[in-house]
């Protein structure tokens, strides 16, 4: 009892000296189970995963960044002069509210508000939607609908696979404002990257 209780404490004392070390990051739920200290970073994909914000909110949720993300999306439209407006906005069950969905009610917006499986059309246990929330699962119910949500996964997976497997996933600055730069340059560098191959093609 005494061994294990002295790994209690080696144990506490390390996670008080990694929440002490970044003040800014988060509990955040791991995927393999477990907590994870770091931070949530959240991306905006378009076509062949070309970034169209990136940013590390405070809260270790994705419920809350919902409307962040769009506003920061579309701030870098405007920001950037692309033209026209964008299309169709995608995003998983864990993005799914009632206030997001009130907020940005005049966007053609679909969230999966049941498991990403059953919005495609697919097979899936969790077929049944929150009752505050059929308006968005009768919308995604429409062959449309679900065509259009298929396309999801196609276009974030990839961006955070590619950006995981060129740059890693660990940070090499804290604070806030530090760790919100360096993840610009990272987004950065990967918009660089997809440019110069576009380009590289055209000429080829």
């Amino acid at each position: 009892m005494q061994v294990d209780a002295a790994h209690a404490r080696l144990g506490l004392d390390r996670l008080l000296v990694l929440l002490l070390s970044l003040p800014d990051s988060r509990l955040i739920p791991g995927k393999r189970g477990g907590y994870l200290q770091g931070y949530n970073i959240q991306i905006v994909c378009a076509r062949r995963q070309f970034l169209l914000a990136i940013e590390a909110p405070d809260n270790p949720s994705d419920r809350t960044a919902l409307v962040p993300m769009v506003k920061k999306t579309q701030h870098n439209h405007q920001a950037a002069q692309l033209p026209g407006d964008i299309q169709l906005w995608l995003a998983d069950s864990g993005y799914a509210s009632v206030a997001a969905f009130e907020t940005l009610a005049d966007l053609p917006l679909l969230v999966s508000v049941t498991s990403d499986a059953d919005q495609a059309g697919f097979p899936a246990k969790r077929q049944q939607a929150p009752a505050d929330q059929q308006d968005m699962a009768a919308r995604l119910a429409t062959p449309t609908g679900r065509a259009q949500y298929r396309q999801r996964s196609a276009l974030v997976e990839p961006g955070f696979a590619q950006i995981f497997q060129r740059f890693g996933r660990h940070l090499n600055y804290r604070g806030r404002q530090a760790v919100d730069t360096e993840i610009k340059l990272l987004g950065t560098a990967h918009n660089l990257n997809k440019l110069i191959k576009h380009m590289a093609g055209k000429h080829s």
